[in-house]
């Protein structure tokens, strides 16, 4: 395995007793030179410790884990597999490493924390990104048909892009009225796009991690021009046969649908992975339905693919998973993302597309109804109208006869 080496500032000379850096960073990925991509870091002291958080626009990412020894500051992600390692620099600043495991490789990226804030851009010209657009990613022919939603305070541009397996993480940035420039970090995404006005729209370039860039071009929805609608794009194969699965949990100890505790239950079976960002959102509204429905009748069983065929490695990261978010419904580990499409819980689907999709099974266990990814707290209204829709359905099953 072959790691990338980068060059850093001369470390100041620290005492093990040294106070841990605190407060707020402005900090920076560079895959590749020149296109930086941009974050929040806020450290705080706590009673036994440090907490970290990652901050991308509004929203905050809290590590697993924040320590410090008088000479490395450590941030886990534990349930991403992930972590930074940061040092301390002259001038205050931070600087390190962000590694991540991933299915072909361990990810290495240098990263450079400062107090100061970057300058802002002035305004060069009228125009805003507020509100809904067509995004094409991709060259002409290949392109992906994506939905940019936005909103714009100033100069600073919050929101995402939506596609038919999920959003791309709460992108933040800025825009001039002529030049675009929006980026994610959030231990999994690490997104730049960079994009000018001409032609009715906008245009340019689309970055993931050190990849080569891709086109993206933006045009404006016109007024009543439908949204993506995600919960159209999967069916079951036989709508009338229930469904049936078998795989083990976290523990190893087989579970199947059809045992005594599920029967007559109403479900929730979502496809899942630990390293899935729009997994990670999901799951949050998963444990308040239990929550709330679990006594009328209602049970969540999430099947995990995961990127390796380690499978102690893989019930790791399932058992961070649930601790991190607080589960008690059912998690199963059904094998690894590349055997994905051969496992029964896809094989009884069409248009199947990715993770998280969600199967909303009546109490003879039949499914009723389906939703292809997950729309984030960043899609603003859309997450809202996902979070009303699965209350909805879940009342639905819930009223189903056994």
């Amino acid at each position: 395995m072959t790691f990338a080496v980068f060059a850093l500032p001369v470390l100041l000379a620290l005492s093990p007793t040294s106070p841990a850096p605190t407060g707020s960073y402005h900090a920076k990925l560079e895959p590749v030179a020149g296109h930086d991509v941009a974050f929040g870091l806020a450290i705080a002291e706590k009673r036994n410790g440090l907490s970290a958080t990652i901050l991308n626009g509004p929203d905050r990412l809290a590590v697993s884990k924040a320590s410090w020894d008088g000479k490395e500051l450590v941030l886990e992600l534990s349930h991403l597999d992930a972590r930074l390692v940061l040092t301390p620099q002259e001038g205050g600043a931070l600087a390190g490493t962000f590694t991540r495991v991933t299915a072909a490789q361990t990810v290495e990226l240098a990263v450079t924390a400062r107090k100061e804030a970057p300058a802002l851009p002035a305004r060069v010209a009228q125009g805003t990104m507020a509100g809904e657009w067509n995004v094409s990613l991709g060259a002409a022919g290949k392109a992906e048909a994506l939905e940019g939603v936005f909103t714009q305070q100033g100069v600073r541009v919050f929101g995402t892009l939506r596609s038919a397996t999920g959003d791309y993480g709460p992108l933040h940035g800025t825009f001039d009225g002529r030049d675009l420039v929006l980026t994610v970090f959030d231990g999994v995404h690490v997104y730049r796009i960079a994009a000018s006005t001409g032609d009715g729209g906008l245009s340019g370039e689309f970055r993931s991690r050190a990849s080569a860039p891709v086109p993206i071009t933006f045009r404006r929805k016109a007024r009543g021009e439908a949204s993506l609608d995600a919960s159209a794009l999967v069916k079951a194969k036989d709508p009338a046969a229930p469904l049936r699965l078998s795989h083990p949990d976290e523990k190893g100890v087989a579970v199947s649908l059809d045992d005594p505790r599920f029967a007559g239950k109403a479900l929730i079976v979502s496809t899942s992975g630990t390293w899935c960002p729009n997994c990670n959102d999901e799951a949050k509204v998963l444990v308040d339905l239990y929550a709330r429905h679990r006594s009328k009748g209602l049970e969540i069983v999430s099947v995990f693919y995961e990127y390796t065929d380690d499978v102690e490695r893989s019930r790791r990261q399932v058992s961070r998973f649930r601790e991190r978010y607080g589960i008690r419904y059912t998690t199963l580990l059904a094998g690894t993302t590349k055997t994905a499409k051969d496992t029964p819980l896809v094989l009884a689907l069409d248009g199947w597309q990715g993770y998280p999709t969600t199967l909303f099974l009546d109490r003879q266990h039949r499914i009723v109804k389906t939703h292809s990814g997950f729309d984030g707290p960043a899609t603003g209204v859309h997450h809202t109208e996902l979070l009303k829709e699965m209350e909805r359905t879940v009342k639905e099953i819930l009223r189903s006869k056994p």
